[in-house]
């Protein structure tokens, strides 16, 4: 069984937290705002500005996939995935870190 792939991973969040709920509790507002910005004839409509904020969280979990391969240095097994995932209380730390998820220049 090969390791998890981006789409798996997101499936596997989606279903096991509330990581891509809480993401999106942050970026529909920000995205919603940036758009209020644009002159009315351009502003994009909410399935736009939904599409936008998909893509950004499957960018988000891609880097997490990313940071998972790293440490798991050719262990390909989805059990290992799974494993590195539950020991590390991954799940709990990013939704911790969506607390603290912020977009634009806020800081």
């Amino acid at each position: 069984m090969n390791q998890l792939n981006p789409t798996e991973l997101q499936a596997y969040l989606t279903a096991n937290s509330q990581v891509e709920a809480r993401f999106m509790e942050r970026a529909l507002p920000y995205l919603k705002d940036e758009n209020l910005k644009r002159a009315p004839a351009r502003r994009y409509n909410s399935t736009v500005v939904q599409r936008q904020a998909d893509k950004l969280y499957g960018q988000f979990v891609e880097q997490v996939h990313g940071k998972i391969a790293q440490q798991l240095r050719g262990e390909q097994s989805q059990q290992a995935w799974l494993r590195l995932i539950e020991q590390n209380n991954l799940l709990e730390e990013l939704e911790d870190s969506m607390s603290e998820l912020s977009f634009g220049a806020e800081e």
